[in-house]
């Protein structure tokens, strides 16, 4: 090819440069100079040995005499950080699309790995072949100078380096016959047309453990993965892992926890010497999330080195590293206001005041499309008709033969519309929109929310747009949606998927309690002002719940009259004990016949608990698990036993020595010992063991009891502050207790 134009490429991290070569049949080649020759080598010896496993890598098209020159394939522009650039800036919510481009990317990774290591030649890698102690020693010394220095905290020299011996040895240790990629994160991925990705900048890589890229991608700062999200695609990775080679998915996974603190703790090292020494604003910017990271990765146990694992837990305390405390909000005196205020209002504003508009019951939404040349449709709720979106901009069907017929529900009509692309631009905008509307009238307890499209025969553009927003909104939040096609007089409607539901144990005696509790319920117990039942029914509807079920036994009626003379805004039932008290895994089996359309799973919170625990998280996390428990690393007699994958193996009382759990010979030592916080979710899934237990008995037994068939996970929220309100000497710490608390959390 000859070359007709030569255009420079913005640069990347390393010195070399790179020019787009342009031929006159539109060809085009990508150029580079690189001023190493041992670097350029690596690349291209790399290059030329993965196309020859077929792997998506550059071709080399031709190399200089002198090493410092070549030509690759033109891979385009695109690169994979800049598709997430919509889920970074959503604060880590990756729609559909994104997350299939980040499944693809790292279902391709062992490919890369272990059928690019097959007949590789690692002598050609740069700078060395292997990944060894010095290499790890050299990042880990890098961190302790350029990061954890510079934050002024203290720490004894030798043990820490002692320590980081001992985690070079560890790592070294691991499995690695494979091909370490080293660099492998979303700005080294090019995506084509297809959004198949292909990948580049590996000439760094070396022998090492598989885990270390797997951390590299998933642990990236700045790209705000949720924990689901991590998780999922570890499994995708470990599932097409095994194409290749046996996998042990717990080694693998203590493996990666290791890898994981090892990243976390190389890239602290690069963002303290380019923030804190060069003064670079990106990477004191990335300093934040990392710091996040390590502060969830500690919480979740992944630190398993004690001298390191205090002196980290000193650093994310740093008031420089601490999340800004909240401010107590002033009161409005002479003003009636609301605590159900989903809004985060400045202290100096004090509560928002109340609105008749609040708490009025499930949101149903409809959405219509219209024609222009016959009006917009009419609101009959008399709310105002909500949004109106214009879709004349966009690209017609209808002025095409094939298609005026045809309307928006057509699949010639779809494929038209999202081949040609901007149709799904334009719902984009209209999508964040429309979710951030959306979830405030659920928080606020709104009932009607109208959405429109008008084209300008209301026949293509409009139907197809109404149709995908009203799935989008029933698929997301579960309201009832109703559609109507005006003008092609097509109505639909979408009915509500069962709502969160939670079970309060509330049935107790409240012997602790007395003598308050012989002549009210503990879950009436006023504190701070509110019944403890009040407090929690509250902070359930805060978080989404509309459905609670309460199992009454002492005082039941009282319990009952109290829900139905004070409407919390969440539907009550009740689950009768008043014949027997059957213990909380005997309460939850009875309550059975409410819980099994819980699909997602039911959360089981004792009424007497007062925490700061977020709600909405814990649910998420407990998504697809069996069961779920919240547990704290605070001081008790009796822990439950955690493997370093958070899963349930058993229980030991520590003044007693007593153990047990579903493995014979278990070693609590071995164990992460946690307290439980009496909040739990279940999946109606376990429904099926209770028929081998009797009418009373303990959940905890239960869960020992299924621990070694079923997932049963623990949940570690980090600054998590909680109070059993289980004496009398309690009751006079929970007020204070409460006044400290978020607000807007009881």
């Amino acid at each position: 090819m000859e070359a007709v134009s030569c255009e420079e490429l913005p640069g990347s991290g390393s010195d070399r440069k790179y020019y787009r070569l342009r031929g006159g049949d539109g060809s085009s080649l990508i150029g580079v100079v690189g001023t190493s020759r041992d670097e350029n080598h690596a690349f291209c010896y790399l290059a030329e040995h993965f196309s020859k496993c077929l792997l998506p890598v550059p071709s080399i098209m031709a190399q200089s005499a002198d090493g410092l020159r070549y030509l690759q394939t033109d891979l385009g522009d695109q690169t994979l950080f800049q598709a997430l650039k919509g889920g970074r800036d959503a604060g880590g919510r990756y729609t559909q699309k994104e997350r299939t481009l980040l499944r693809r990317t790292i279902a391709m990774l062992p490919a890369i790995q272990v059928k690019g290591a097959q007949g590789l030649d690692f002598s050609h890698c740069y700078p060395q072949e292997s990944l060894d102690e010095t290499n790890v020693l050299f990042d880990l010394n890098y961190f302790k100078y350029c990061f954890l220095k510079a934050t002024g905290l203290d720490f004894h020299e030798l043990k820490l380096e002692a320590t980081f011996q001992l985690m070079a040895r560890d790592i070294v240790s691991l499995p690695g016959e494979a091909f370490m990629y080293r660099d492998f994160q979303a700005r080294n991925v090019m995506l084509d047309g297809q959004g198949n990705p292909w990948f580049i900048d590996f000439q760094g890589g070396r022998r090492g453990p598989l885990q270390y890229d797997v951390a590299s991608f998933l642990w990236q700062a700045s790209a705000l993965y949720s924990k689901s999200l991590r998780q999922e695609l570890i499994q995708v990775y470990i599932d097409n892992l095994k194409q290749y080679t046996e996998v042990n998915q717990k080694r693998f996974r203590d493996g990666l926890r290791i890898c994981v603190l090892f990243r976390l703790l190389q890239v602290l090292g690069a963002y303290g010497f380019r923030g804190y020494f060069e003064r670079k604003k990106h990477f004191l910017e990335s300093i934040p999330p990392a710091m996040q990271n390590l502060r969830d990765l500690l919480a979740d146990g992944g630190c398993p080195y004690p001298y390191l694992r205090d002196l980290l837990n000193e650093l994310v305390r740093l008031p420089q590293f601490a999340p800004a405390p909240e401010q107590p909000v002033k009161r409005a005196d002479g003003y009636k206001v609301t605590e159900n205020n989903p809004y985060n209002a400045h202290v100096s504003d004090g509560p928002a005041t109340f609105s008749k508009y609040d708490g009025q019951g499930p949101l149903v939404v409809k959405v219509f499309s219209f024609s222009y040349r016959k009006g917009i449709p009419e609101d009959e709720s008399g709310n105002g008709g909500g949004y109106v979106f214009d879709c004349r901009s966009t690209h017609n069907p209808g002025r095409y033969e094939p298609y005026k017929k045809l309307t928006g529900l057509d699949e010639p009509v779809i494929r038209f519309l999202e081949d040609d692309g901007e149709i799904l631009t334009f719902l984009e905008s209209v999508y964040r929109l429309a979710d951030a509307h959306v979830q405030r009238y659920i928080q606020r307890g709104f009932t009607s929310l109208m959405f429109s499209f008008g084209c300008t025969g209301g026949q293509h553009r409009s139907v197809y747009s109404a149709q995908h927003l009203a799935q989008h909104i029933h698929e997301k939040f579960g309201v009832e949606v109703q559609i109507c096609h005006r003008e092609q007089g097509i109505s639909q409607t979408m009915t509500a998927l069962p709502p969160a539901r939670a079970m309060i144990f509330a049935a107790g005696l409240g012997t602790r309690l007395k003598p308050l509790t012989d002549t009210m319920p503990k879950a009436l117990v006023p504190v701070g002002g509110k019944p403890l039942l009040q407090h929690l029914l509250e902070k359930l509807k805060s978080a989404g719940f509309r459905d609670a079920v309460i199992n009454v036994h002492h005082f039941a009626d009282m319990i009952e009259d109290w829900c139905s003379q004070n409407p919390m805004g969440v539907n009550v039932y009740f689950s009768d004990e008043r014949k027997e008290l059957l213990e909380t895994g005997g309460g939850i089996k009875h309550a059975a016949p409410l819980l099994r359309d819980a699909r997602d799973g039911f959360l089981i919170h004792n009424v007497d608990i007062l925490s700061n625990v977020d709600l909405q998280a814990f649910m998420e996390y407990g998504r697809g698990r069996a069961a779920t428990l919240l547990v704290s690393d605070r001081q008790t007699q009796r822990y439950l036993l955690f493997d370093d994958d958070m899963r349930l193996v058993g229980w030991t009382n520590t003044a007693t020595g007593e153990v047990r759990s579903p493995y014979p010979h278990l070693d609590a030592s071995r164990y992460h010992r946690l307290a439980f916080a009496g909040i739990h979710q279940m999946s109606p899934s376990l429904f099926r063991y209770f028929q081998d237990w009797g009418e009373r008995f303990s959940i905890i037994d239960f869960y020992l009891g299924i621990c070694d068939r079923e997932t049963i996970c623990g949940y570690v929220q980090p600054g998590l502050r909680l109070l059993d309100i289980g004496k009398q000497d309690t009751m006079q710490q929970a007020e204070n207790f409460l006044n400290t608390l978020n607000p807007n959390v009881s």
